[in-house]
């Protein structure tokens, strides 16, 4: 072989080797960041904390989960409404935006519930959100109940509470945690907040947003809910032993509902129930007025 040809040959070899390390590098590097990144899509969300599963499609599901003592309740499925009422709803509810940074996600259903047992006062917040995340700072606790894990949060604002993953997320402190969980365990009978609050809610029919109250002035019980109906809004208010002065007024613009400019405006009473149905195809028409409350519902006496 000549030499020219020889050192031509030589500087072929030495560009792929150069060339060569160059692009190994670059592979190999990028494997580390690769690792990375599932990683820490493995810390947003662990399927192995997943567990739990339930039905959670009204507040009446929530509720037969609810240990006795919710004073009220709200429960709301954002996927279900129309956007003007989605909207509405994040306004009236602020709740929905801080559930939605406690996960950092997108809260599509939530139900919450303020509960009193004997002098000591408990929540019960129960979520959906997408995408499933478990993002936040936690420990495992060593308390594992029936193979679901309880995961103590860590954050400032909400260190101490108990949450546990699945359909619905639960959020919590401890002793209301196990005593769902025991709810939802047991094969006995047990009783539940829907107990306190049956009778009202087997006289309407499920809706994305409801809201159920003992804790007003104006009646025993207060419910109310509202949902789509064949193109129009509907609001189905319900009423436990009502005082007479809202009766009175309830009464009054039910004879003049039709100067109103109501689809339908239909009160009925049956025993210690008084029903009000309302229909418009204007969502604003068909909220509660001061005809009705003298306390907002869920607004707890001081």
């Amino acid at each position: 072989m000549k030499q020219q040809d020889a050192n031509k040959l030589m500087a072929y070899f030495l560009a792929f080797i150069m060339v060569g390390s160059v692009f190994f590098y670059i592979v190999f590097q990028s494997i580390p960041d690769q690792q990375i990144e599932e990683e820490t899509q493995t810390d947003l969300y662990d399927p192995e904390f997943w567990t739990f599963n339930q039905p959670f499609y009204s507040i009446s599901d929530a509720l037969n989960i609810t240990p006795p003592g919710a004073l009220n309740a709200d429960f709301v499925d954002l996927e279900s409404m129309s956007p003007q009422m989605a909207e509405w709803t994040k306004t009236v509810k602020p709740i929905l935006a801080e559930v939605d940074s406690i996960y950092k996600s997108n809260t599509t259903k939530m139900f919450y519930s303020d509960m009193k047992y004997d002098n000591n006062r408990s929540f019960l917040l129960l979520s959906t959100m997408e995408p499933q995340k478990n993002d936040f700072e936690f420990i495992v606790s060593p308390y594992d109940y029936d193979y679901h894990a309880l995961l103590i949060r860590q954050e400032g604002g909400l260190n101490g509470l108990y949450n546990v993953m699945g359909t619905p997320v639960m959020l919590a402190p401890q002793g209301t945690v196990i005593d769902v969980l025991e709810i939802t365990t047991t094969l006995n009978e047990t009783v539940t907040s829907y107990d306190t609050f049956g009778g009202l809610l087997s006289k309407v029919p499920d809706a994305p947003f409801q809201t159920i109250t003992s804790n007003v002035s104006f009646s025993k019980q207060y419910y109310m809910g509202i949902r789509m109906n064949n193109g129009s809004y509907e609001r189905t208010s319900a009423y436990l032993d009502v005082n007479p002065d809202t009766l009175k007024n309830l009464t009054r613009l039910a004879d003049n509902s039709a100067q109103s400019g109501f689809v339908e405006y239909n009160l009925t009473r049956n025993g210690n129930y008084t029903m009000l149905r309302v229909v418009s195809q204007d969502l604003l028409k068909v909220l509660p007025g001061n005809e009705e409350t003298s306390l907002l519902p869920g607004t707890e006496e001081r």
